[in-house]
């Protein structure tokens, strides 16, 4: 009898909902395996060789580990029949059915089956009908394609968030995973940083004191409260040499059929040394983490961790530094399980350039190994691309990226035109009114000191004969040291400029203070404050009841639609003469237009109040005797300093008001 060598080839492109967890194989794998295990048993001289199996991937092109196995063994002669429970579970892709059913098999000598759809490519009349499926399983993927598209962008303009993760400061609602809360921890980062930022501080400035007050960047963050996000840094090779500081994850693997006790693991760090710190970050319940300072350790196989060189480790500890080894003791691993741990190495100095090593020893049985990257620090660009996101105001911005198509699922940006924005979506980390200051400053363009600290008119101070901005620098004498602002084109030489007297920060902080408190005495009045007040009280009151009647019209606005839409099917249907839809169609317009009407109307109103708000809060400051950056922020548009004449010089202040 000639022997068959016979592979089965099993897919399922999303886990089966009676996978339970903890186990490896879904129902759905289970039945295909049981299906094509009794087709072989009709066939003595089939003899089935591997079986492929590919979980939790899609059908469409050749990306799929155990798929790839597959076609090496077909080109290498290893295999003579491909057996599948239909054609769409090898591929949904007519170009790969072309590439290997009706090409490379017939080239290999292999025959491909598969059961529900009856293909066999040795029947030749079978062709067309392999190319029809193959066509067919196309369109479907075409199709499906454009329906989760036109989902997606539904959800998207109804405020649904379909993020795989929420942004920092956000969090996904548990009973809601399209909609975002506010995460009560990192927001308060988030107001840290924007009070940072209106104080004054560079956004470099702002990393170093979220460094330095040990508060995890957002990756790390999101690291620590359990989020699958993975990025491609990892190195299997645990070899450090640089300084700095660097996460390192120790895995241990089952692959047996069977559940393993007691399991024995041994890690040397090679060498010790004072200028490393070992911290252990997490340790899972089932596992008992042991060090020890002794070196002449053999195997895992004779840990005894009763006896006192191995000492027990707790999470969030720190190692002394002339550890050399660390062991593992689990008490069970279930079958195709996997257990690990994180340390934090950070190395502080390394002028003699070691290579700092971990080594890892284990039981045969069980798959060690070992992850390392580098531990991710807050810096300027991830501060000033956070605090532009309009989510942390309420907006959610969706559909600036999109995937080729269905088959090549490279990311490519789109247009502004086609994003979808919805205002309203989430709750707002900052008001209008800060989200306002904070997207100034961040326009603002000046030099910060060494302190990291900006002067109190930086992006505010310009030369009033070139236009450039006016940089601070320093001189001393006698150890006395003068701030004064002098315009840019000092840098060209003063090609463009004859301004070129400074003029002194702290004068200069004098006049504006002085002219702001002049403002103050003209417009201050106690009278006037209290009518102000109870004005403000009562148009707040007002505003409320114009909000409840917007909201009001635009439901009205609504309904009319789904009305007018009713009428169109009902002239079309035939319940409506062509009279009696004209005029009904005339009566709803004419709604519409009235309410629309008011809409406009309200909307102005509300802008207005807005306006007016900003006045009202300068009416709010009494006699000031220190100029603040709150001051220079809220009231103060732009400064211009001319040059000096007849000794004097022209400065305009732009207030806000």
């Amino acid at each position: 009898m000639n022997i068959k060598r016979t592979v089965l080839y099993l897919r399922l492109s999303k886990e089966d909902i009676e996978k339970e967890a903890g186990t490896m194989v879904s129902e759905s794998i289970k039945n295909q395996k049981q299906m094509l295990l009794e087709e072989v048993q009709k066939h003595p001289d089939w003899k089935v060789t591997s079986i492929y199996c590919d979980e939790d991937f899609s059908g469409i092109g050749t990306y799929r580990p155990d798929f790839e196995k597959m076609i090496k063994d077909c080109e290498n002669g290893k295999i003579d029949i491909i057996l599948c429970k239909s054609q769409s579970r090898f591929s949904r892709d007519i170009e790969t059915i072309e590439k290997y059913l009706h090409n490379k098999f017939i080239e290999w000598n292999i025959r491909f089956i598969s059961l529900t759809d009856h293909t066999d490519t040795t029947r030749k009349e079978n062709k067309k009908q392999r190319q029809i499926n193959a066509l067919v399983n196309e369109w479907f993927l075409e199709d499906l394609s454009d329906n989760i598209k036109a989902t997606l962008r539904s959800k998207w303009k109804a405020g649904e968030s379909t993020a795989a993760f929420a942004k920092y400061g956000l969090l996904k609602d548990p009973k809601n995973k399209n909609h975002l809360l506010i995460d009560p921890i990192a927001s308060k980062v988030l107001k840290k940083i924007a009070s940072l930022i209106l104080a004054g501080y560079g956004q470099e400035k702002i990393a170093t004191i979220l460094e330095e007050e040990k508060i995890p960047c957002p990756y790390e963050y999101k690291q620590m409260n359990g989020c699958k996000l993975q990025l491609p840094i990892t190195k299997e090779k645990i070899n450090i040499n640089k300084t700095g500081t660097y996460i390192v994850r120790i895995s241990l693997k089952n692959e047996q059929a069977k559940k393993i006790q007691q399991i024995k693991s041994l890690h040397k760090i090679k060498p010790p040394n004072k200028k490393i710190k070992i911290k252990i970050l997490s340790i899972p319940e089932n596992i008992e983490l042991f060090y020890t300072t002794k070196k002449d350790i053999e195997n895992e196989k004779k840990l005894n961790f009763k006896e006192n060189t191995w000492i027990k480790i707790e999470d969030n500890k720190t190692l002394p530094k002339n550890v050399w080894f660390l062991a593992s003791n689990i008490k069970n691993l279930p079958p195709q399980a996997r257990i690990e741990f994180e340390l934090e190495l950070t190395l502080l100095e390394n002028k003699e350039k070691i290579t700092y090593q971990i080594i890892t020893q284990s039981n045969k049985i069980i798959i060690c190994s070992c992850n390392i990257r580098k531990k991710y620090r807050w810096n300027g660009k991830t501060i000033y691309h956070m605090m532009k996101d309009k989510s942390y105001n309420g907006t959610l911005i969706q559909g600036k990226t999109k995937r080729i198509s269905y088959k090549n699922h490279k990311c490519i940006k789109t247009s502004s035109e086609d994003w979808v924005v919805k205002e309203k979506a989430i709750e707002k980390i900052f008001d209008d009114k800060t989200w306002n200051l904070i997207q100034e400053k961040l326009k603002e363009k000046s030099r910060a000191q060494k302190t990291g600290k900006k002067h109190i008119f930086h992006g505010k101070a310009y030369c009033a004969c070139c236009g450039n901005i006016l940089h601070k620098n320093c001189s001393y004498s006698n150890h006395q040291k003068t701030e004064y602002l002098l315009c840019k084109d000092k840098q060209n030489k003063w090609k463009n400029c004859d301004n070129q007297k400074a003029i002194n920060l702290d004068i200069l902080q004098e006049y504006i203070l002085q002219e702001f408190n002049q403002l103050l005495n003209k417009y201050y009045d106690h009278d006037l404050l209290e009518k102000k007040y109870q004005e403000k009280k009562r148009k707040k009151n007002q505003n409320q009841e114009i909000k409840i009647e917007q909201q009001e019209i635009q439901k009205q606005m609504k309904a009319n639609e789904n009305i007018l839409k009713k009428l169109y099917e009902d002239k079309i249907q035939g319940i409506l003469d062509k009279e009696e839809f004209l005029l009904l169609k005339t009566q709803y317009k004419e709604k519409a237009f009235r309410l629309k009407e008011r809409l406009e109307v309200i909307k102005n109103e509300l802008e207005t109040s807005q306006i007016n708000e900003k006045k009202k809060e300068f009416f709010s400051y009494q006699q000031q005797d220190i100029l603040t950056q709150e001051i220079v922020n809220e009231f103060i548009n732009k400064i211009t300093v001319g040059k000096i004449k007849n000794n004097q010089r022209a400065i305009t202040i732009f207030w806000n008001i």
